[in-house]
């Protein structure tokens, strides 16, 4: 999942002085890649990161020691002596990151683009170099905003992510489509839930957490669900809204509920569906000798997990590959 959810996460109005880094460029291989973003805040906090560790400490002290608005910095990683850059890291790859400082405005900015997000909105995201840098973010509706000079170049506007050198321009440009947090639903806040939506939160992941007993779908229980809904699956689903980007998993471990969930999920376009529970059980949900076609049942990858923690770390781990494949074919019809 992407940093930049991180990052704004962490912005406010005391972070204006600071410094957002991005990953512009990656040539060979490297622990991150493009669109990986950090924060240095004022106060010496950092948010993200941009490798595994290897650079962070030596451009926290650039930063210190320059005061540009716009700088581009290369961190060649190839090197396997301590001699050279990449102190043995074997990383074998060069790394481009562009860096900007947070001015007031900048600030305002990005917290409009937090928002365009949270909507469910997603945004391109433009950068340039060159003698008029800056930044643009083009919302699928609404007015563009940002502080930029010169038009948009055409290529941009269709790439998801990527640099490219504009003629127009006369300058390096980046551009990346920031999209919002992928959803996750877990219909049952059962114990077996809770490592789940732990994880899944960990991933990048928006949770949000429903079920029918109150007592089960509480703070103290999911701290990291960002919303927690108590009703009985046909209210919930009215409730929910949910979009072809979602993924749900089905595990409240009451025949009847799942059933119910089941019949009234499959009849939804969803970018993942998982239910908790033997190939059999859930053939049974369906009235069906078989597990229908999208519908991924025992939810989660085939390692045979055991436990509520591994258990979930399996069906975390389908979520990441089923994002991935989904952004590597995006990409493909680039």
């Amino acid at each position: 999942m992407e940093e930049i959810h991180d990052v704004l996460d962490a912005i406010s109005n005391t972070s204006a002085g600071g410094v957002l880094a991005m990953i512009v460029k990656v040539t060979g291989s490297a622990y991150k890649k493009e669109g990986a973003a950090m924060l240095f805040k004022p106060d010496g906090t950092q948010v993200g990161l941009l490798s595994a560790g290897c650079l962070e400490e030596d451009l926290a002290g650039r930063l210190e020691e320059n005061d540009e608005l716009y700088r581009e910095l290369i961190y060649d990683m190839r090197g396997e002596d301590e001699f050279s850059w990449g102190e043995g890291s074997g990383c074998n790859g060069v790394i481009h990151i562009w860096t900007e400082k947070l001015t007031e405005a900048h600030l305002t900015h990005l917290l409009q683009l937090k928002k365009l997000l949270q909507e469910g909105q997603s945004v391109l995201m433009i950068k340039k170099r060159g003698d008029r840098p800056g930044y643009l973010f083009v919302p699928e509706s609404g007015e563009a905003f940002g502080h930029w000079e010169g038009g948009i170049p055409d290529n941009g506007r269709v790439l998801e992510r990527g640099m490219f050198f504009s003629k127009a321009l006369k300058s390096d440009v980046y551009v990346h489509r920031i999209r919002p947090k992928r959803r996750l639903v877990v219909f049952g806040a059962g114990p077996d839930a809770r490592p789940l939506v732990s994880f899944a939160a960990g991933a990048g992941f928006s949770v949000t957490v429903a079920d029918w007993r109150p007592a089960f779908c509480t703070a103290d229980h999911f701290p990291s669900a960002e919303t927690r809904i108590v009703g009985f699956p046909h209210e919930v689903l009215g409730q929910l809204k949910l979009k072809s980007d979602d993924c749900v998993v089905v595990m409240t471990h009451n025949f009847k509920r799942d059933q119910e969930l089941v019949c009234a999920l499959a009849k939804k376009e969803l970018r993942y569906l998982g239910v908790l529970g033997s190939e059999k059980r859930t053939a049974r949900l369906f009235g069906a000798d078989t597990v229908p076609s999208g519908v991924s049942s025992p939810a989660g990858l085939a390692i045979r997990a055991q436990g509520a923690e591994e258990i979930a770390i399996s069906i975390v781990a389908q979520l990441i590959e089923v994002s991935h494949a989904v952004s590597v074919k995006e990409a493909a019809c680039i």
